[in-house]
């Protein structure tokens, strides 16, 4: 390794270790590399922009304006109606639900921390109310929401086909089972933790006109996924596409059909997409630097080639993956992450016979874990954050939580059917 490249990677990491954003540490850090190594500064505006210059990433933008829309429409609250009509009744009703309303809101805006802020100031209260503890309602609320960015639609899933140049389409339907089946097992530790712990059913609406009112009001907002799914499976428009379609169909809702969506309330959702926007394709753009500098000195290739001289058997390989990824997600979001780390594996990995698709899913899946565990995840921090509670005593009642969820990580590590049949049967691999 080279003396810039050394500096460079050693400056990111002290950077990142002392809190400067992400961002920031990777764009500092390749610019001390460009000067060490007296390259022109202009290949690095170069390659921010290229980075960026992407037709699939105008997804991003989209998913997350939808996002704020059904949050500002307050389409949670028909979501949580639904899901309370469906599971209320079974042991721990009220934690089934705020599952299974994660399962559904995550199918509609795509992002873990919409999960919390929407669902998490509604149904945390609701369920201290109903005699649940404050760390385990966190909890709940916390560890449900890293569904959203598996089931499609997903932002980092759309990050990581623009960095491996994947099918979107393929990689968005490849979440789909395992998203859901991560919600089944955490609704499984529920149902025993509710009994161990004596939590009842919550009360179920009764009566043919309420359960038809739910039912009614809440149908516009779930098929939102059916409608995005199918769009995508059935070649109407491509993956990027369809983003625009989700925000055209939440304007609807919100204007039209449940009419609690204002003017003012757009120019506020407006400015909000566009700051996080910003944040999101900075971070894009410093990476691509970052990546690109790795590749122009052949670290991959040399990586790859230390790995294949282990010569790890696919299994292996991927356990080693697996843990190593659930490190680093416990140290950096996702997104930058999936920018450094996905150009980097995922040729190592194909290298060893797995399919890329089946890796890119597993990637991303790991990686969600990241979003509730210390010392960096930012859904547990928000979630302690709206509870009002430290966070050591959200983190001792989302340790199953944690594990089933790796559980069900290496199960769809080692199962490739559970995210490559759909994609196969609808035409998309």
């Amino acid at each position: 390794m080279n003396i810039a490249l050394t500096v460079m990677v050693l400056l990111f990491g002290g950077l990142a270790v002392i809190g400067v954003p992400l961002s920031f540490s990777t764009g500092i850090a390749a610019m001390a590399y460009f000067i060490i190594s007296d390259q022109s500064l202009r290949t690095m505006a170069h390659q921010f922009f290229t980075s960026i210059n992407s037709f699939v990433l105008l997804a991003v933008p989209l998913f997350i304006m939808t996002g704020h829309i059904m949050a500002e429409c307050k389409i949670t609250d028909r979501i949580i109606d639904l899901a309370n009509l469906m599971v209320g009744r079974f042991r721990g009703g009220l934690a089934q639900v705020n599952i299974l309303a994660s399962m559904m809101f995550g199918g509609c805006s795509g992002s873990a921390l919409a999960d919390v802020a929407g669902l998490g100031s509604v149904l945390i209260p609701a369920m201290r109310k109903n005699g649940y503890s404050a760390g385990f309602s966190t909890a709940v609320t916390v560890a449900s929401s890293i569904q959203g960015p598996i089931i499609p639609p997903s932002i980092p899933i759309v990050i990581f086909a623009s960095v491996t140049q994947l099918s979107t389409g393929a990689l968005l339907v490849g979440g789909a089972v395992p998203g859901i089946l991560l919600g089944a097992i955490q609704m499984i530790a529920t149902y025993f933790i509710a009994r161990r712990r004596n939590y009842l059913s919550h009360d179920v609406v009764s009566g043919y006109e309420a359960v038809m009112r739910i039912l009614i009001g809440s149908i516009p907002a779930v098929i939102m996924p059916g409608i995005l799914m199918g769009g995508i499976i059935s070649g109407v428009f491509t993956p990027t596409e369809a983003a625009a379609v989700a925000v055209a169909y939440a304007l609807l809702l919100g204007l039209v059909v449940y009419r609690n969506l204002s003017f003012r309330a757009l120019i506020r959702i407006g400015t909000r997409v566009a700051r996080d926007t910003a944040s999101i394709f900075l971070l894009i753009g410093t990476a691509g630097i970052f990546g690109w500098i790795l590749a122009v000195t052949h670290l991959p290739q040399e990586l790859a080639g230390f790995i294949s001289k282990a010569d790890m058997p696919p299994a292996l390989l991927l356990l080693v993956i697996n843990v190593i990824l659930l490190f680093w997600g416990m140290l950096m979001d996702a997104a930058p992450a999936i920018l450094i780390l996905g150009p980097i594996l995922t040729p190592i990995a194909v290298r060893a016979g797995v399919q890329p698709v089946h890796f890119g899913v597993i990637m991303v899946f790991n990686l969600m874990l990241g979003l509730m565990t210390p010392p960096y995840g930012l859904c547990l921090f928000a979630g302690a954050a709206i509870a009002k509670i430290p966070i050591g005593e959200v983190v001792r009642e989302l340790l199953p939580y944690i594990f089933v969820s790796v559980a069900m990580l290496l199960i769809v590590t080692y199962v490739p059917a559970l995210v490559l049949t759909v994609p196969r049967l609808v035409g998309l691999l």
